[in-house]
């Protein structure tokens, strides 16, 4: 699927979190508790500088961008804003099965390898066909630029 530019390196990262949303599902499965332990053990490391990172981009320029057109919103555009709103709930469904990783509860793996993925595909799937249509050139510039801005920080 052609991506805009401004958006294809979350959209890259997305291709990372579902090979994460697999690898959290098929161990959850197995069941095989030393393998669950690391793999919590990984999402707890790299949590913060990764995924925390990649929401906040999302929030702070997408969410953020679709929020300020409401106060004229079409249809269209509220269907956009529920659907951001959506996903940022899950945004912090997710942060909650990490913190409850960070404290050594690795019961949620599958139910967060669920959720990434569900929550990637609706992404992908969804709102960023979507953006094409209701954002302005300018706005998918300074999406580019937060996202670019988070990674230099």
């Amino acid at each position: 699927m052609k991506r805009l530019e401004q958006i294809q390196p979350l959209s890259r990262e997305h291709h990372l979190s579902l090979l994460l949303a697999q690898k959290a599902i098929k161990m959850s499965a197995d069941g095989q508790e030393d393998a669950i332990a690391r793999l919590c053990q990984e999402i707890v490391s790299e949590y913060p500088d990764v995924w925390q990172v990649h929401f906040h981009i999302e929030e702070d320029s997408i969410f953020s961008h679709v929020k300020n057109r409401q106060h004229n919103a079409q249809p269209k555009e509220r269907e956009v804003a529920q659907l951001c709103e959506q996903l940022q709930q899950e945004h912090l469904t997710m942060t909650a099965y990490y913190q409850q990783m960070k404290s050594g509860d690795y019961t949620i793996l599958g139910d967060f390898g669920e959720l990434l993925k569900q929550h990637t595909r609706t992404e992908e799937r969804q709102l960023f066909p979507l953006l094409d249509e209701l954002l302005s050139p300018e706005e998918l510039d300074d999406i580019y630029q937060i996202s670019l801005n988070y990674r230099l920080l």
